[in-house]
Formats: C-alpha cells, sequence, structure tokens
C-alpha cells in the first residue's frame, strides 16, 4: 500500500491570504468554504467564523488545527444556512462549485456587510465563470471581484 500525502490547501488560499497581506482587520472575519482549514489555521488570531456546507470540511478543519496546536475553540463553525455574525471585517469566500450555495451566501452576507467590509474571493481558474461573476453583481450587489487564477503546469 503506498501513503499518498495531499496538500492542504489550495492556490486560491494563498491567494486570499496574500491579499489580505496589509489589512487590519477589524470585526469579526468570515471564512466561507474552507475545504482543509488552511485558512482558518492561517487567521485563528482573529477568532474567525468557518462557514460551510460540508461537515468533512469541518472535520478537517479542526484536524488541521489540532496538527497545528491551534485551539479549536479559536475558530466558530457555522453551518451555511445559520444567521452570519453582523458587520464582518473580512469576507473571505473559496467559491464553490455549485452556484446556488454561492448564491445562498451572497443573499446570507448581504444581510450582514458595511460598505467598510472587504470582501475576497478565490477559486481555481476552471471554475470561475461569467455566471459567477454576474452572480456577485446581481445579489451581492458589488462589482464582481478581480479574479487571479493559477493555473497548474
Amino acid at each position: 500500500m503506498t501513503l499518498t500525502r495531499y496538500r492542504a490547501w489550495e492556490a486560491a488560499d494563498e491567494y486570499l491570504l496574500q491579499q489580505l497581506d496589509d489589512t487590519e482587520i477589524r470585526g469579526p472575519v468570515l471564512i466561507l468554504n474552507d475545504a482543509f482549514g488552511a485558512l482558518s489555521c492561517a487567521l485563528a488570531e482573529h477568532k474567525p467564523y468557518s462557514i460551510g456546507d460540508s461537515y468533512i470540511s469541518e472535520l478537517a478543519t479542526r484536524e488541521n488545527l489540532r496538527l497545528n496546536g491551534i485551539d479549536e475553540s479559536s475558530v466558530k463553525f457555522l453551518d451555511s444556512t445559520a444567521d452570519y455574525p453582523q458587520q464582518p471585517g473580512v469576507v473571505l469566500i473559496k467559491v464553490p462549485k455549485t452556484l446556488a450555495l454561492l448564491e445562498q451566501q451572497l443573499r446570507a452576507l448581504r444581510k450582514v456587510v458595511t460598505s467598510d467590509t472587504r470582501i475576497i474571493a478565490g477559486a481555481k481558474a476552471r471554475d470561475i465563470h461569467t455566471s459567477t461573476l454576474e452572480l456577485f453583481e446581481k445579489v451581492a450587489r458589488r462589482p464582481p471581484p478581480r479574479w487571479h487564477g493559477k493555473k497548474r503546469a
């Protein structure tokens, strides 16, 4: 049997964290669809909310927190249908493949974000389509984010 090791982050995680480099974070940090917990681990000092619809992702995040010696209570887990915290300072969105989930999440965000909330979205380049951009404009009522895709060679 061969043991295969997987990287617990994606290029989109790196992109989202790079966009935060010089940002002073004020208010709650919301992380949507953090598949493996890379974003939650990196931002644990800010006591982020990890919001998603995958119990497997929650388990992976909890395991990564443990493996990195981070107290599990530093991240608050919310189901994607729960009420989101009011007036977040930063929202990081790992764009899901399912547009229906993205639409539901953007509608929930629209109720809690302010004009000062910084929303940053990232995804694999192959997962960004015109319909994704249109959804941001229509539902979030904000211009679509600038996308920076990283393709593997």
